[in-house]
């Protein structure tokens, strides 16, 4: 029994949710190596799935489907990403107006627990500057506080290949030393006090400071909010930490997606090099 990521690879529910509720149906996916071309079932069998974690920039697409997802016997929630950047940044993802609509759907129809915010990633230009970044976190917070408690956010990781689509897309960009990055850290984490609204840093042990705490994204103590049957709570309290990186804090998960599979073209990613957007239409 296990808990399912969908997905750190790629953004399923935008993307794929026609593939994804087939393979529930169906109680399996295969799920490709990041590695090689090796597939490998996965159980999909409710009484196999603790939860399923879906992260996200636009559940709309999903939502269709989540009313026979929980009638199946799933228990899920939502680490939706809202950062409100501009078409240059993030090309495809929806305009925040729409985003509010589908991120109001989920807390009206699954409640509090079927909802964490994530702001991410932060990355710093000379128009998208500190000033720019409290401005657009404050209006969010002002959104995001009747529905969220948390507010889980980072800074890019400038990987090699996130730093070559950084210097085309965006050549003015800047990476942050680590005392700019605390100082508009705990800037941000004031404003979101001031809405109820606690701050978690994913992955950047440096950042916990003041109010600020570690972020664990895929968060076992989180799901006893979520999960329901004694079984599946049982299993729950025995699942282990399994870090994806220095710094992580996340239990340990099941990630059914596939790199290269995402279509919203954030400059930023570093799971996407050219996205292939059936590759995810597998059996």
């Amino acid at each position: 029994m296990n808990i399912i990521s969908a997905s750190r690879r790629t953004d399923i529910p935008a993307f794929h949710s026609d593939w994804l509720i087939n393979r529930l149906r169906q109680g399996v996916a295969h799920v490709g190596s990041p590695f090689n071309s090796t597939l490998r079932p996965v159980s999909l069998v409710p009484e196999n799935v603790i939860a399923i974690i879906f992260w996200t920039k636009n559940a709309q697409p999903l939502t269709r489907y989540l009313d026979e997802i929980s009638d199946r016997g799933y228990d899920f929630t939502f680490l939706h990403t809202v950062n409100n950047y501009p078409k240059l940044v993030e090309p495809n993802v929806p305009e925040i107006g729409l985003t509010m609509r589908t991120v109001e759907h989920l807390f009206d129809h699954y409640g509090s627990s079927a909802l964490r915010w994530r702001y991410d990633t932060i990355i710093l230009t000379e128009t998208l500057n500190r000033s720019w970044h409290i401005n657009n976190f404050r209006k969010l917070c002002g959104i995001m506080g009747p529905l969220v408690e948390e507010c889980i956010f980072s800074f890019c990781d400038y990987y090699k290949k996130t730093r070559a689509k950084m210097r085309f897309h965006l050549p003015d960009h800047h990476e942050p030393t680590r005392e700019e990055a605390l100082e508009l850290a705990l800037e941000l984490a004031d404003i979101a006090s001031e809405h109820g609204i606690r701050m978690s840093s994913c992955a950047h042990d440096f950042l916990h400071q003041g109010a600020i705490g570690p972020a664990t994204c895929i968060d076992a103590q989180f799901l006893n909010r979520v999960v329901t049957g004694s079984n599946k709570l049982e299993r729950l309290v025995n699942v282990k930490n399994q870090p994806t990186r220095k710094g992580c804090r996340c239990a340990y998960s099941i990630d059914i997606g596939e790199y290269n599979t995402c279509n919203h073209n954030c400059v930023y990613c570093y799971a996407t090099n050219e996205p292939k957007i059936n590759n995810n239409s597998r059996a």
